[in-house]
């Protein structure tokens, strides 16, 4: 039979793995979602240990591997934020529509790689996504993703979705 720390320690375990699948969803989930020029945002989400503070730089799609191991110590466990998700790319607040670019958006002289989803007029609110439609044969304006699909993926529920989908997953 087995002891009771040893259950204990399988339990702080799979949590463990359980958080660290749930931010690996939440991750692709975002870089799936945002807006994909480059692919330099795309490709810089991490998650950083909030014991630790340990990430890991890698790029979409991302794995259980680009995921820092967390500490499964009571007191580690018992801690409330265990992973803290984020962006490094330079201009993460403009993606995630947060800020508008100081001087405007600049076309950098080659195609996006993800698919358009809006095209046309910037308006004048000057936000990444914020285009209307194409007026008097102007408008070439591109966006390939919605304005303000951050606070859409955070609050709509696909990123309760991401979370759900990853204790089914371990659990």
């Amino acid at each position: 039979m087995p002891r009771l720390s040893d259950l204990e320690r399988a339990i702080r375990t799979k949590t463990n793995r359980t958080v660290r699948t749930v931010a690996r969803n939440i991750m692709n989930d975002l870089a799936d979602a945002g807006p994909v020029w480059g692919g330099e945002f795309r490709d810089s989400w991490q998650a950083r240990s909030a014991a630790t503070g340990e990430s890991i730089a890698s790029q979409y799609p991302y794995s259980l591997r680009d995921i820092p191991e967390l500490p499964t110590t009571k007191r580690e466990m018992s801690r409330v934020t265990k992973l803290i998700i984020y962006n490094t790319a330079p201009h993460a607040d403009v993606a995630i529509d947060a800020v508008t670019p100081a001087g405007g958006f600049r076309y950098p002289g080659y195609g996006p790689e993800g698919d358009v989803v809006l095209r046309g007029t910037r308006l004048t609110g000057g936000r990444r996504g914020d285009i209307g439609p194409r007026t008097q044969g102007k408008g070439d304006n591109r966006a390939t993703a919605p304005l303000d699909w951050f606070p859409t993926y955070i609050g709509g529920g696909k990123m309760q979705k991401a979370i759900d989908r990853g204790v089914r997953t371990e659990f």
